[in-house]
């Protein structure tokens, strides 16, 4: 009976400990997504315990997950190993990309394991070899374990074969089952509305943090990536093309003098200038050259602040938008990576400027499997792309991790020495993670350390040392072409804010951490001088119509839009008058309502998960 009692005993601690493990790991889940691991233990147990249905399914969740874990493994205690493991995993990453990026990991990120060469660079290596060890502590604690309790197992009994193969089945199923409520038709969906529990299309955050980080994943598993709008067909898409084509731009043209045209998406660039008040520098800005041109541009100069997407990372989803003219406000997908590497043509200004001679190349001074770029360029028309293996003379400052702007820039001369050229330019050099040990050698130093913080102080010192640096060699490709034999354009600006946790402090401040600057001068006089603010999707257009150049259906279209709703996008809305939106208003704005906005939607429906009818009626291209 003493033996009985023992393993009665021992099986209570087994249910006990999947319990524990579970709750844990969901509370760290839930720590994780606030930035912060080490505090406010308190405050996150009041919050958890706010939402006791939500709390339950997420901790069920996780104890499904463990248990199947061990029926898959067959062990208990490499099972409860296993799971402790990969729920470290989960946790690391959600906080890296919280810290980052002020993004929770969705399953969309799951895409780029082939690319974790790249993304570990962006990773302190400290954290790394931390969560190393952990993992490792954990296996050789299974293994003490599974000798200590060795009397205890039933390995041999004849139930344990059936009984592991159900369990299994039942878990995945569970998992199966629950990650189809993205999907509004699904029964998982229903139950979960029934229980007062919703998905923010537009704010994946705010899901992770009020229902749950493992509820507002399996919202991200089978979500639509785009909704189809009502009324979608060929004859709609016709009468959109037809209705935003202008007689008198049919046999328009580029001129007799077409410019050449820089396009650089300066990584991580901002305007310390529009931070001042919480951030003073005891010098001036570290962007003398840019600062200067942000403030009173030039006849040969325009300047203006791009409101961005994404903060501290989603480079290529920026990119997408500029290259394209579409958003991603529509979208809940990475489009380098999920729409267009499926694509043979996708339509961009690269394709545009294509039906009128131009040659366009691609250069970036890192890894060129990154999102997938490889593959999207080639859908948007891009001839050539040269990465890091590729680009000639690339060196790093002692201030930064990623090869400089003026080691970058050389690259290019060659190409724009002929006619009709675009180059597209991804730089690197302001990217995150900001060195520590070299902020204090600085020549920007904040005036008071960030709320006793010193490394946090250190890595924004190293942080406005990069961008000094990185306007500098803005200040030099501008001198090199100031005199060339070709007319030339060059339209810079920043992707997005840094992320390593160095303006966690704003992240309420909307329109400040996405707003980063915009500018462009050329070797000739600009028409339009001052932008104010504009996403993204509208910069080929802006682009464009400095150049003068005829506008085809679709940039006649965006140019309608630009009109109503300057700024589009999913963090923030801006209409014509300056009303800022976040998609918490229960009334629809008027720029919802406009004719602009539905065939814009259409349109973009069409092109990314549509049957592509735009392109048939001719909406991407001018008739010469």
């Amino acid at each position: 009976m003493k033996d009985i009692y023992k393993k009665i005993a021992y099986r209570i601690v087994q249910i006990l400990v999947v319990i524990l493990i579970a709750a844990v790991a969901y509370f760290y889940l839930q720590l994780a997504i606030t930035g912060h691991l080490d505090r406010d233990y308190l405050a996150m147990y009041n919050e958890i315990i706010s939402n006791p249905i939500a709390t339950a399914i997420n901790v069920l969740m996780l104890m499904v997950f463990v248990i199947t874990l061990i029926a898959l493994i067959g062990d208990y205690w490499w099972g409860i190993a296993g799971s402790i493991s990969l729920f470290a995993i989960m946790i690391f990453v959600d906080y890296q990309k919280i810290v980052s990026r002020s993004e929770p990991l969705l399953p969309s990120d799951l895409t780029m394991a082939k690319q974790v060469g790249g993304l570990i660079q962006m990773v302190n290596w400290l954290s790394i070899v931390e969560l190393i060890l952990f993992i490792a502590l954990m296996l050789a604690a299974a293994y003490f374990l599974r000798k200590f309790t060795k009397k205890m197992w039933l390995t041999k009994h004849r139930i344990i074969w059936p009984l592991r193969v159900v369990v299994a089945i039942v878990g995945i199923w569970a998992f199966v089952f629950f990650f189809q409520c993205g999907n509004t038709n699904s029964l998982a969906y229903k139950q979960l509305t029934d229980l007062e529990i919703y998905n923010d299309n537009h704010n994946p955050l705010n899901v992770y943090r009020s229902d749950g980080t493992v509820i507002g994943f399996a919202f991200n598993v089978r979500s639509d990536p785009m909704k189809r709008p009502n009324g979608y067909s060929e004859k709609v898409i016709a009468k959109i093309a037809n209705r935003y084509r202008i007689a008198d731009a049919e046999k328009a043209d580029i001129g007799k003098q077409p410019a050449n045209i820089i396009y650089i998406l300066n990584e991580s660039l901002t305007n310390p200038r529009t931070t001042s008040d919480q951030y003073p520098l005891q010098e001036d800005s570290p962007l003398s050259y840019i600062d200067n041109i942000l403030q009173n541009p030039q006849a040969n100069q325009a300047s203006g602040y791009m409101v961005s997407p994404e903060y501290g990372g989603g480079t290529a989803n920026i990119e997408f938008e500029a290259n394209t003219g579409f958003s991603n406000y529509f979208l809940k997908s990475i489009p380098y990576q999920d729409i267009l590497p499926k694509k043979a043509y996708f339509p961009s200004v690269m394709h545009y400027l294509e039906n009128y001679g131009y040659h366009s190349d691609a250069y970036h001074p890192f890894a060129g499997a990154m999102y997938q770029r490889p593959q999207a360029y080639q859908a948007l028309g891009i001839h050539q792309f040269k990465d890091q293996k590729r680009l000639k003379g690339l060196h790093k400052s002692k201030f930064g991790e990623y090869y400089t702007d003026s080691s970058t820039y050389p690259n290019i001369y060659p190409q724009q020495k002929k006619a009709k050229q675009l180059s597209l330019v991804i730089t690197m050099q302001n990217h995150m993670p900001y060195i520590t040990n070299v902020g204090s050698q600085s020549d920007y130093q904040l005036e008071d350390p960030i709320k006793n913080n010193t490394d946090k102080t250190n890595k924004m010192q190293t942080y406005l040392q990069e961008l000094h640096q990185s306007d500098q060699a803005f200040s030099k490709l501008v001198d090199h072409f100031k005199n060339s034999d070709q007319k030339t354009l060059i339209v810079m600006y920043g992707d997005h804010y840094p992320g390593d946790g160095l303006y966690d402090d704003l992240a309420s401040d909307i329109l400040t951490v996405h707003a980063t600057p915009f500018v462009m001068v050329a070797n000739f006089p600009l028409s339009n001088h001052q932008y104010g603010y504009f996403s993204p999707n509208y910069m080929s257009l802006l682009m464009l119509q400095q150049l003068g150049y005829p506008l085809t259906p679709f940039y006649n279209l965006l140019d309608q839009l630009h009109q109503q709703v300057p700024v589009l996008t999913k963090a923030i809305q801006m209409d014509d008058s300056g009303n800022q939106y976040t998609n918490s208003h229960s009334k629809k704005p008027k720029w919802q309502k406009s004719q602009a906005y539905r065939d814009y939607q259409m349109v973009e429906y069409d092109m990314t998960y549509g049957k592509g009818y735009a392109n048939k009626y001719h909406m991407f291209t001018v008739s010469k």
